[in-house]
């Protein structure tokens, strides 16, 4: 919970930015909208998408059409994001959203390393800090004082791998660039001393090692595997993730009664298979940080309202993209309600 602090609410150098991301709050697509394109039949769906996500929805019925409306989407979350880092005020709140990007664009490059295609999507391409080919050079010629000492460390301890060994999977990648991500991004929390954000990204952890070792259950996947697959920095020590196979969602609840996740796991249908329930509880985490997230309206000037309006967004995306894809597969609204973020908040 956003605690009061009268550093954030004092930081005049934010008045400016706060005051264009309050205009830009009001163009949010709320619950009724994403409600209303969930139920959309489908020879409304079109009309309907063009006039409340503000993307044109011709030919949506087609691949191509649907294809357009989502790099569409893309680009709109991209402009916003470019607008929210000209608004941001000092290296470390940039640094800290160009992250993500920058550790998204090094497991394509450490994936090509292996002869895995590589295709730069355009909007990562435009949210990292780095182009590709500046990136990989970088990397080659171990430039840790401009990629990171994290990232550079990663890269090299991914390829040595390599060199000794084929045998590494797209799985591995993705959990130790993950993992270096989150230590970087914490010494970035670290130096900025913003407990919001510090414990926004904490939930963040939690929740993906949660999600993350209720699907190796699914698969029927070892207890011994689940340490190696837990990010670290979160709240949640890794011994209570060991107990998930032999729990209900319930019962790990109980366990886990000092984390905000608790009472997220406890609103999971009991009666709901298993599959459906991990589904469900994603969807129930995505709306509980969408509330956390609107807590920032309690700070006047800062830089909380800026960072939430930029990570709400990117819920509002995910959201449409979901529905935009889910229609075109010809989904009920019952089941397409299930994986939409923010319909039900």
């Amino acid at each position: 919970m956003l605690t009061y602090n009268p550093e954030f609410v004092e930081n005049a150098e934010y008045a400016y930015a706060v005051a264009r991301i309050r205009a830009l709050e009001t163009r949010f697509i709320g619950p009724s909208g994403l409600g209303a394109l969930a139920a959309s039949g489908v020879d409304r769906f079109a009309a309907q998408f063009s006039d409340i996500a503000g993307i044109d929805g011709a030919d949506l019925g087609t691949r191509r059409g649907a294809e357009t409306a989502l790099r569409a989407l893309d680009d709109r979350f991209t402009e916003d994001y470019l607008l929210v880092v000209s608004l941001l005020s000092g290296d470390l709140p940039k640094r800290l959203v160009s992250l993500k990007y920058d550790y998204e664009l090094l497991k394509l490059i450490v994936k090509e390393h292996y002869g895995a295609g590589f295709a730069v999507p355009r909007h990562l391409a435009r949210r990292s800090r780095f182009s590709p080919e500046t990136l990989r050079e970088m990397l080659e010629k171990k430039k840790a004082l401009e990629t990171g000492p994290r990232m550079q460390d990663v890269y090299t301890a991914l390829c040595a791998r390599g060199a000794s060994s084929k045998r590494i999977s797209g799985r591995e990648i993705e959990h130790r660039c993950d993992s270096a991500y989150y230590g970087e991004l914490f010494e970035i929390l670290g130096e900025m001393k913003n407990e919001y954000f510090t414990g926004y990204f904490i939930r963040e952890v939690d929740a993906k090692n949660v999600l993350g070792t209720l699907r190796l259950k699914l698969l029927g996947g070892e207890r011994g595997e689940v340490g190696a697959r837990l990010l670290p920095y979160g709240a949640i020590d890794a011994g209570y993730f060991e107990e998930i196979p032999d729990l209900t969602l319930e019962g790990f609840a109980q366990r886990i009664v000092f984390s905000p996740l608790s009472s997220v796991l406890q609103k999971v249908d009991r009666t709901a298979s298993e599959e459906e329930q991990v589904s469900e509880l994603e969807r129930l985490i995505d709306e509980d940080k969408v509330d956390y997230l609107h807590e920032s309206i309690f700070v006047t000037f800062g830089v909380e309202p800026v960072l939430a309006y930029l990570f709400l967004k990117e819920v509002e995306l995910k959201s449409l993209r979901t529905i935009l894809v889910t229609k075109h597969a010809g989904l009920a609204e019952s089941e397409i309600k299930r994986y939409v973020r923010g319909a039900y908040v």
